[in-house]
């Protein structure tokens, strides 16, 4: 057997897809006539020329009203990742794309959604008296099961604010919020009685209410405001954060899709977006972990199908 045989027979061997065989022609065409190439490995030339036209892609078939529409959804919420852009084009058009289709796209397409930093996972550490009945289980069976309750900060060019909020960790909803300028007793209270006037007691007995060790959450007038309205008082390990990371991970996207994305705001900007963000993300954001539904959406159907 000739050497050019010899050569033409180990090109023929190596390539398994389109997509590896459009590569080796591009490496080879400086040397290689491209149509004996494309003749060679089987593949078309035109096929080819409309892989160099695209940018050489990784990716299999491009269609310009698939990509038409992936745009138009992520240019209306640019915060959405993957998983939402799929959700909500199937919901909008009624089109059934999968993860990796939307990746490709959006690579092609060099557009990007907000990412969140992973959080270190801690080891558990001897807590104090309160009990924790979590107990990292963040799964609920119904809603208004298990909350959870923390304080982040805001920053904003006149002083931090102070951002109370709870999340129902069966549904993921957003069950009360409170905003202020002073990290004290009242703006947690505050939150805790407009959750209980929210939820009647029928729809939350045997609720337990998770928290961090903080000493807003370990004093007595949150002990008693809990005991009074029947709810099980939970605290984390102390010095694992991980512990109340429901209410973390809420956080961490209101600030990464919502307040990181404006500069130098002020107190009211930031109630403003707060307001805003949290009415989306209770009623338009959708969730692949709750059946691609919005955590409102998910917990009116339980509901509805309870009560």
């Amino acid at each position: 057997m000739c050497e050019g045989n010899r050569r033409h027979k180990k090109i023929n061997g190596l390539p398994k897809t389109t997509k590896e065989k459009y590569q080796i022609i591009d490496i080879l065409k400086s040397k290689y006539n491209i149509q004996l190439l494309c003749l060679i490995l089987k593949c078309s030339r035109s096929g080819y020329y409309s892989w160099i036209n695209l940018g050489r892609p990784e990716y299999k078939k491009y269609d310009e009203s698939i990509a038409k529409i992936i745009l138009e959804q992520y240019s209306e919420d640019n915060r959405q990742g993957i998983r939402r852009l799929r959700m909500n084009i199937k919901a909008i058009y009624g089109i059934q794309l999968t993860n990796s289709t939307i990746y490709r796209y959006m690579k092609i397409m060099n557009i990007s959604s907000i990412i969140r930093k992973k959080k270190k996972k801690y080891s558990k550490v001897k807590h104090h008296k309160i009990p924790n009945l979590i107990k990292r289980d963040f799964n609920a069976t119904k809603p208004n099961e298990k909350w959870s309750i923390d304080i982040t900060y805001i920053h904003t060019n006149s002083g931090v604010e102070y951002l109370c909020a709870i999340k129902d960790m069966h549904d993921k909803s957003i069950i009360s919020y409170n905003q202020s300028r002073f990290m004290d007793n009242t703006l947690v209270l505050l939150t805790v009685k407009q959750a209980i006037k929210n939820v009647p007691y029928k729809q939350r007995k045997g609720l337990i209410l998770h928290s961090d060790q903080g000493f807003h959450f370990t004093g007595v007038q949150y002990g008693l405001l809990l005991k009074n309205n029947k709810i099980r008082r939970s605290c984390s390990y102390k010095g694992s954060c991980v512990d109340n990371v429901p209410i973390e991970s809420f956080f961490s996207a209101l600030k990464t899709e919502c307040i990181y994305l404006y500069k130098n705001i002020n107190r009211e900007l930031s109630k403003t977006l707060v307001d805003n963000y949290i009415k989306y993300y209770n009623y338009d954001r959708l969730q692949e972990k709750l059946k691609e539904l919005t955590p409102i959406q998910y917990r009116h159907q339980f509901l509805v199908a309870s009560f």
